[in-house]
């Protein structure tokens, strides 16, 4: 079989192009031969100037890591910034994160070979045992936005769908945590309608961030007012008096490496310890130290520290994709925390990112209205979780039962952090 008659075969569930008397043309011999005996061949009523051809492939750790040169050119390119989803993160959690956590990549190339998406699943794949495929948004991912292609990326999203629908028992694909109204969601929309598929939005929020403009006082005066202003310089003033005080920021890989450390050992001196502090979990240390390890080498990933006499008593792991930053996690010294170690570091950091002109929207990746940041930077971004139909047959079904476990979910969550008495950090 010759290489684009056997690449058309594979790919004849996404075969897309101009149509005429229900033939699809432009093709070579084989693409054409493909097209008329794929049982799925897309034939919607639009038209396009060029046929365009997807294959889907489950990516194995191993083929990530080969593809990292196309995989960095594909989130430089892709349609909205994705940080849990650059190359040095899906690889660490790949390979590190224990098998029921671990996600399975989905990638779509078009009829070049260029890699044209990335979709991490759910560990259940494909399976659809709810009713919906899952975009994977494991619980150290504040963001799940996959990575799509900016050129192509309607006709992409519609592939993927399209795939999925064939691929998988389940009614519906469930996207979550992706930016409401951005560019990703607004592609989707576009595919979904195309196909004549429901789209829903099951829960929507927003969280602090940071847009240029402004200083930090300015900021935090718009979110907290004067006198959280005010209760910073105090603070400050009575950290001062403690010893020297100093906030760095490292960049370089190497350093990195090091500073990494220190935030897991600070994390598990404070109240996290036991109770989801990475080092507390061997599997997820593992993976923190090899995804920061990775996005620093590719100059995604820098670590932040407020010292006093040189130690650190608060963190934070800063990650980027495109130009936009985030905050990822942060870390303090349970010892300090009346003299607000955590709100003087947000407070230094605010400053770095506004001043640094390339960053359009630093994200702080906390919960919705955090009593901490949320009275630091005045800003927000909204997310949501989005369903799409694959079938019609099942699709209202599966989304009560999504809703349905949600509530428990929130209820236990609730009643847990009661039980706990956890604090928000």
């Amino acid at each position: 079989m010759g290489q684009s008659a056997g690449f058309a075969k594979a790919a004849a569930p996404f075969l897309r192009g101009s149509r005429l008397a229900g033939v699809f043309v432009g093709w070579s011999r084989g693409f054409g031969r493909a097209a008329q005996s794929a049982p799925h061949v897309a034939t919607g009523a639009w038209f396009l100037p060029k046929p365009v051809a997807f294959q889907a492939v489950e990516l194995s750790p191993q083929a990530i890591e080969d593809a990292r040169a196309d995989w960095s050119a594909l989130a430089q390119g892709a349609l909205e910034p994705s940080p849990f989803f650059e190359h040095g993160f899906a690889l660490a959690a790949a390979r590190h994160l224990p098998p029921d956590d671990r996600p399975r990549f989905i990638a779509l190339r078009n009829m070049h070979g260029d890699l044209a998406a990335i979709f991490p699943l759910a560990p259940t794949g494909l399976s659809g045992a709810d009713g919906l495929v899952r975009v994977w948004r494991g619980d150290l991912t504040a963001l799940a936005t996959p990575l799509v292609l900016r050129d192509q990326a309607p006709e992409t999203l519609v592939a993927f769908l399209d795939w999925a629908a064939a691929a998988s028992p389940a009614a519906g694909a469930l996207f979550p945590r992706v930016p409401l109204g951005g560019a990703f969601h607004t592609a989707l929309v576009d595919a979904a309608t195309r196909r004549g598929r429901r789209i829903e939005i099951l829960e929507s929020f927003a969280r602090a961030a940071l847009t240029p403009g402004g200083s930090a006082d300015e900021k935090c005066r718009q979110a907290g007012g004067l006198k959280k202003v005010n209760d910073i310089r105090r603070t400050q003033r009575r950290l001062a008096e403690r010893g020297a005080v100093e906030f760095g920021i490292v960049a370089d890989a190497g350093a990195a490496r090091a500073a990494v450390e220190e935030f897991l050992a600070l994390e598990a001196s404070g109240w996290k310890a036991g109770r989801g502090a990475f080092l507390s979990e061997p599997a997820r240390a593992t993976f923190l130290r090899s995804a920061t390890r990775l996005l620093a080498v590719d100059g995604l990933c820098k670590i932040a520290a407020l010292r006093l006499d040189g130690r650190a008593i608060a963190m934070a792991i800063l990650l980027q994709s495109q130009n936009r930053s985030y905050c990822w996690k942060m870390a303090i010294d349970d010892g300090l925390r009346a003299l607000a170690p955590g709100v003087q570091l947000a407070h230094a950091l605010a400053a770095l990112q506004l001043a640094r002109p390339e960053i359009e929207l630093t994200d702080s990746c906390a919960i919705a209205r955090h009593p901490m940041i949320g009275r630091l930077w005045p800003d927000r971004v909204a997310l949501c979780d989005i369903a799409v139909s694959l079938r019609d047959e099942g699709f209202e079904a599966a989304l009560r039962r999504e809703q349905r476990r949600r509530r428990v979910r929130e209820f236990a969550k609730r009643a847990a952090n009661r039980l706990l008495k956890r604090k928000v950090s």
